[in-house]
């Protein structure tokens, strides 16, 4: 039961960091507000004197995605913020905004609000079922997807067939959030984004239920030992 409600906890992510992945390409001229390889690569570029126009902003959006990188690590050390639900939390603000912003902003302070959410969910959903996969990009699933294959044709490694299991069902997941993003824009324009509210809702329900699972298990795990204690208390009287 556990595993299975990581799973879809860690599925329903995916169909998040695709849908906003994919939002942020069909309105901001390809860019993608997932990750940021290629905005360090321009940076780079201009630092060695490419023309670039945009510099100031492409650092700006760098410093968010940092920050947030930053604060997964420091909040679960210095609050008792859940992580999850905070991630989600912030994931609502972000697709509220983008589906506010005007058509005519410049695409990289358009996205700057998904290159927060979408640090932190990296973080703060690692995987599930044993496996560190990631919610918001797809390349790493996609080498893991095909060398597993691989080493299960060459093998018959049931543990690289589970594992191909896995990162094919997230990399599914990961382009029915694409998909859902394609056809909200198509239809609705830049509040299209307001349809990632769906997903985003069912991870919470999730979440909850994770958690609701957690605390029942600990107290009856404090329940137990409370047993056992008054067990060995009525033996030595």
């Amino acid at each position: 039961m556990k595993l299975k409600l990581q799973r879809w906890i860690h599925l329903n992510m995916a169909v998040i960091g695709g849908f906003l992945g994919g939002f942020a390409i069909l309105n901001h001229h390809d860019l993608f507000g997932s990750a940021q390889t290629s905005n360090l690569i321009s940076i780079a570029m201009d630092a060695a004197g490419h023309p670039d126009s945009d510099l100031l902003f492409r650092v700006i959006g760098l410093g968010f995605y940092i920050m947030a990188l930053a604060l997964t690590v420091i909040l679960p050390k210095y609050t008792k913020i859940p992580m999850k639900s905070f991630s989600l939390a912030v994931d609502a603000a972000a697709v509220l905004i983008i589906g506010l912003l005007p058509s005519d902003l410049n695409d990289f302070i358009a996205l700057y609000p998904l290159f927060f959410a979408m640090a932190i969910q990296w973080c703060s959903f690692p995987g599930a079922d044993g496996f560190t996969a990631s919610s918001i990009f797809s390349t790493n699933n996609l080498r893991q997807f095909i060398t597993s294959l691989t080493e299960y044709i060459c093998s018959r490694d049931p543990k690289a067939l589970l594992k191909w299991k896995f990162f094919g069902k997230v990399l599914c997941f990961f382009h029915i959030g694409v998909i859902m993003s394609c056809l909200s824009c198509r239809h609705f324009g830049i509040s299209g984004a307001w349809i990632c509210f769906l997903p985003i809702l069912s991870g919470i329900l999730l979440v909850q239920a994770e958690a609701r699972r957690v605390a029942l298990k600990h107290a009856l795990g404090r329940l137990y030992i409370a047993c056992r204690r008054a067990s060995l208390l009525s033996g030595l009287s």
